[in-house]
């Protein structure tokens, strides 16, 4: 989108650029009317004005949905805990009943 800024921009600065050829004395003359310069720089600031609302307003308009991604994730992710941190806790007691039946049937 920069790019695109920038290239309608240029066009626009060179307009304000006058060029004047004298054949008679072979010199070339550029002015520049700083008017001109003043309101295209005028037309690209209000341009990446819009763009920073309209990107500011996209985001804004996004937070929602993020945050819901985020706590759906974290929700995700904690019941997932919770489920290994319960098929330990069973692998741990059947670890522990066995070897309890081990010892108790070697006595």
């Amino acid at each position: 989108m920069n790019r695109a800024l920038l290239l309608a921009v240029l066009p626009l600065g060179l307009a304000a650029c006058n060029v004047e050829r004298d054949a008679g004395n072979d010199t070339t003359s550029v002015s520049v009317n700083e008017a001109k310069v003043d309101r295209t720089l005028d037309k690209a600031g209000d341009a990446i004005k819009g763009v920073a609302n309209d990107v500011k307003d996209a985001a804004r308009d996004a937070k929602p949905g993020l945050e819901k991604a985020a706590n759906d994730a974290g929700d995700t992710l904690k019941q997932a805990g919770d489920k290994i941190e319960n098929g330990a806790d069973r692998a741990a007691t059947d670890v522990r009943r066995e070897t309890n039946e081990a010892t108790a049937n070697r006595q």
